[in-house]
Formats: structure tokens, sequence, C-alpha cells
């Protein structure tokens, strides 16, 4: 679809499905929501694997890898349906959210949100970020134009004094649907049973603190519960 300059240097990195894990241990997980369908463009360059490419070739922690997105996405524009990506380095893990601008327009929407070091998050093709504080920049990102697309297309309005929620300006139709809230729930529950998640609720928690550690093999066994 086109072609973007090349940088001096770039880390090895394995591709499975997704390009997702380099040489310097930045590793990124996928999982699509959609989102509204008049945001998709096809004016952009770069779709997800593209972008989980040009993170892992040029960047080295999560945050540098969000920055750079950012950066590539506005110039190059997005192309892609909703998706979020779970990125991680050695120190932090985040959720960046995407979406595109609206047909025919160049750039792309997104927010990204820290997963607190005591915390396990999960994404099961449902768009999990909601209010964004950016003032707290230790555990927010956002493009420059994540409120002003919302505004200009009638999904949240400022003068109506209610919060601004990510996910329910952009992918309202992934939180309505029980298969990915129950599979959020599932994850949750048994980390964190002390919570008493409501197994049909609308909303979780972005992320919670788990009831005790969490060791490689419950996550053998959530994974086995999930696939069942």
């Amino acid at each position: 679809v086109g072609e973007i300059p090349q940088v001096a240097h770039t880390y090895q990195f394995l591709n499975t499905a997704y390009p997702c894990v380099n040489e310097k241990q930045l590793a990124i997980g996928e999982s699509t929501f959609g989102g509204r369908g008049e945001l998709k463009s096809d004016s952009g360059m770069i779709d997800c694997q593209r972008l989980c490419q040009l993170m892992l070739e040029r960047c080295t922690t999560a945050r540098d890898a969000i920055k750079t997105a950012g950066e590539l996405l506005k110039k190059y524009g997005w192309i892609d349906a909703g998706e979020c990506l779970t990125i991680a380095d050695k120190n932090e893990v985040w959720h960046l959210e995407i979406v595109g601008p609206g047909k025919g327009k160049l750039g792309a929407v997104w927010a990204a949100q820290r997963v607190p070091d005591d915390h396990i998050a999960v994404n099961a093709n449902a768009s999990t970020i909601r209010e964004i504080d950016l003032k707290n920049k230790d555990y927010f990102m956002a493009s420059d134009n994540v409120y002003a697309v919302a505004e200009e297309n009638g999904w949240w309005s400022k003068k109506s004094g209610e919060p601004f929620r990510f996910a329910y300006a952009y992918a309202p139709d992934s939180r309505m649907m029980l298969a990915c809230r129950r599979r959020e729930w599932r994850v949750f529950d048994p980390f964190a049973p002390s919570l008493n998640l409501d197994p049909n609720a609308e909303n979780y928690p972005f992320s919670v603190k788990p009831d005790s550690l969490v060791t490689l093999e419950d996550m053998v066994r959530v994974f086995q519960d999930y696939y069942e």
C-alpha cells in the first residue's frame, strides 16, 4: 500500500500470527474490537500487523512504542478496524486502543492506559479504556484528536458534563457483547474472588489486584479454561 522511510537500525523480532516480541524483551499482544464502522479509513497505510512490526523493529520500551505508534499513525494513517494492543516491557504493561479517524481521513484516534504494577488486566475483543486522565502522564496517553473526533460526530459533548469514556465514544458495541464481558469476568474472578464480580455486569475494572501472586501454572489454567 506504500512505503515509509526506514531507520538506520532495527531490532530482531519473533513473528507468530502477529509480530510478538523483540530482542529487547518488548512484547505485544493483539485483540480486535472493531469499533464504529464509520471510523474505518481507506486513506492510511498502516494496519495492525504492520504497526506491531514497526514498534518492535524500532523500540525498546512500551512507552516508546506507544509514542512511536502515535507519530507514525498521525503521519501515515491507520487503515484497520479497532484494535487493542497489550504492550509490555521488563518494567511496564500498557493497553493501547486504536480506531480510525473516519472515512477519507488520514491519521488515527487512540488512547493508552498503563496497568498498575501489582494488577492484572485482560482484553477479550472489547474496548476496556473508559475515563482517561491525560494530566496523569504516568498512566495515560492519547492522540491529540481523542476528544475532537467524538465531539464532531456527536458521540460525546464536553458541554454535557458527562465524563468522556473512550470505549463508549468509539466502540460501544463491544461493551454490549456478553461473550466479551463474560471472558473478562472469567479472567478476573478466579484471581480476585474477593471482589465478588458480577458475571453479568456491563463493565469491570480496567485492571484488578489479584488476591494472591499469579503463577505460571495459574496462567496455563486460564488459557485452558478460555479455550475449553
